[in-house]
C-alpha cells in the first residue's frame, strides 16, 4: 500500500511538471510588443521571456534590397537596436553624420568593430525586427508587390505576429492598383490573419469603395466582417456602411447581413435605427430590417424598432408580414400594446386587421391592455361593417366583466348606428359578461 501511494504521488508530480513545462513553453513563445511613438521618434520593445529587444529610431530608414542591412537614414535620423539574450547584451547605433552613416557596435559595455561582427549581427536580427515593426514597411511593400503582386505581400504578412504591423502592411497594400481578384484575395487574407477586432474593423471601415466593387469582393468583405467578435466594433463597421452614401441599395441589402452577427440587442437596435434614419429604404431592405428585428430578444429594444418601422410608411406586404411575426415574439403585454396602438391607422385591410386581432387574442394576456387596444381601434379606425363585426366578436376572450363591458361601450356609438348584424355580434359578445351591473351598462348603451 505504501509503495502504491508513493508511485501514484510520483506520477502526479511528473504530470504536473510536464504540464508546467508545456505551459511555460507556450508562454515564452508569445511575443509581447510595446510601441510608443510621438511625432518624430518611435520606441519599440519586444519581449518573449527569453529575449528582450529594444528599438529606438527617428527619421526615414531605407533598407537594402535583401533586408539584410540598413542602407540609408534621412537627415537627422538614427536607429538604436539593443538585445539581451540569456544575460548577453548587444547594441547597434547607426546615425547620419552629414553625408555618411556612422555605425557603432557594442557587446556588453564595450564598443567592438562594426565590421564584420556588427554587420553580421544586424543581418541576423533584421528579419525579426522588420516583421515585428513598421520600419521600412512602405519600401518593403513596394518591393514585394513589384516582385509578385498582392500574393507576395500577403505571404510576407503571414510571417508576422503583431496585428498592428499586419494591419499597417495591409493598409499599404490596399493603396496599390489592385484588380478585383486581388481585392478579394486581400480581404480573405485580412479576415484570416488579423485577430484583433480593433485593427480588423479599422481596415474594414475604410476603403469601402474598393471593397464593394463587385459581388465577389462584397462576399469577401462580409466574410471578413463576420470574423469580428466584438459587437461594438461590428456595429462601427455596419454604421460606416450605412452612412456611406456611395453604397447602393443593392449593396446595402447584402451588407446588412453583417448585422446578423451582432448578439447585443442594444447594438443591433442602434444599427437598425441608423439604417432607418439615414437611408431611404426600398421594400427589400425594409423587409431585411424587419427580419433582423426578429433577432432582438429584448421586448424594449424590439418595440423601439417596430414602432420606428411603422413611421417609415413603406412596409410592403412581405415586410408587414415579417413585422407581425416579429411583434408576435414580444412577450410583454405592455410593449406589445405600445406597438399595436401605433399600428392602428385610419384604415387596415381585412387581412391586416385579422392579424392584429389574432395578436390581441394570442399575445395579450392582460384584460387591461387588451381593452386599451380595443378602445384605440374604436376611436381611431374607420371600420367596414364586416370589420366591425369581426372586432366585436373577437372581444369575447376578455375574461373580466368590467373590462369587457368597458370595451363594448367604446364601440356602442358605432353599433347603435349599425345594421342588425352588427347589433347581433354586440349582443353575443355581451353575453360573456357575468355581472348584471356591467351587462346592463353595455345593453343600455345601444338602445
Amino acid at each position: 500500500m505504501k509503495t502504491t501511494s508513493i508511485t501514484s504521488k510520483t506520477r502526479f508530480l511528473v504530470l504536473l511538471l510536464i504540464a508546467f513545462i508545456f505551459s511555460s513553453s507556450y508562454f515564452v513563445a508569445q511575443n509581447s510588443i510595446t510601441i510608443n511613438s510621438n511625432k518624430s521618434k518611435s520606441k519599440i520593445s519586444i519581449s518573449n521571456g527569453k529575449n528582450d529587444l529594444k528599438i529606438e529610431y527617428e527619421g526615414e530608414i531605407t533598407l537594402s534590397e535583401d533586408d539584410s542591412d540598413i542602407k540609408d537614414i534621412s537627415r537627422g535620423g538614427y536607429i538604436e537596436i539593443k538585445k539581451s539574450s540569456f544575460g548577453k547584451r548587444r547594441k547597434i547605433i547607426i546615425e547620419r553624420d552629414g553625408s555618411k552613416l556612422v555605425r557603432k557596435y557594442y557587446v556588453g559595455w564595450s564598443e567592438k568593430d562594426y565590421y564584420p561582427d556588427g554587420k553580421e549581427w544586424l543581418k541576423d536580427i533584421l528579419p525579426e525586427i522588420l516583421r515585428s515593426t513598421t520600419i521600412g514597411a512602405e519600401s518593403r511593400v513596394d518591393r514585394f508587390y513589384a516582385k509578385g503582386g498582392a500574393k507576395e505581400v500577403i505571404a510576407e504578412i503571414q510571417e508576422m505576429e503583431s496585428d498592428y504591423v499586419k494591419s499597417a502592411y495591409f493598409k499599404l497594400l490596399l493603396k496599390k492598383d489592385l484588380s478585383k481578384n486581388d481585392v478579394t484575395t486581400t480581404l480573405q487574407a485580412i479576415g484570416k490573419n488579423i485577430n484583433s477586432d480593433h485593427y480588423l474593423s479599422s481596415i474594414l471601415r475604410k476603403n469601402q469603395r474598393l471593397f464593394l466593387k463587385s459581388p465577389e469582393t462584397i462576399d469577401a468583405y462580409i466574410a471578413a466582417a463576420k470574423k469580428v467578435n466584438s459587437d461594438h466594433y461590428l456595429t462601427q463597421i455596419v454604421k460606416s456602411v450605412v452612412s456611406n452614401k456611395s453604397i447602393t441599395d443593392t449593396q446595402l441589402g447584402s451588407l446588412l447581413k453583417i448585422s446578423s452577427s451582432i448578439n447585443s440587442d442594444h447594438y443591433l437596435t442602434e444599427v437598425l435605427k441608423d439604417v432607418m434614419n439615414d437611408r431611404t429604404l426600398n421594400s427589400q431592405n425594409m423587409e431585411q430590417v424587419m427580419l433582423l428585428s426578429k433577432s432582438i430578444n429584448s421586448d424594449h429594444y424590439k418595440t423601439i424598432i417596430l414602432k420606428k418601422a411603422l413611421k417609415m410608411n413603406n412596409l410592403s406586404k412581405d415586410a408587414y408580414d415579417t413585422f407581425i411575426d416579429s411583434l408576435d415574439d414580444v412577450n410583454s403585454d405592455h410593449y406589445a400594446t405600445e406597438v399595436i396602438k401605433e399600428l392602428m391607422s385610419d384604415s387596415l385591410n381585412t387581412e391586416q386587421l385579422n392579424k392584429v386581432l389574432a395578436l390581441i387574442k394570442d399575445n395579450i394576456n392582460s384584460d387591461h391592455y387588451a381593452t386599451v387596444i380595443y378602445k384605440r381601434i374604436a376611436s381611431r379606425m374607420k371600420l367596414t361593417e364586416n370589420q366591425l363585426i369581426s372586432v366585436i366578436s373577437s372581444t369575447k376572450h376578455i375574461g373580466s366583466s368590467h373590462y369587457l363591458s368597458s370595451t363594448l361601450l367604446a364601440f356602442a356609438p358605432k353599433v347603435k348606428k349599425g345594421s342588425d348584424k352588427v347589433k347581433d355580434a354586440y349582443l353575443k359578445a355581451a353575453k360573456s359578461i357575468n355581472s348584471d351591473t356591467y351587462l346592463g351598462r353595455a345593453m343600455k348603451a345601444i338602445y
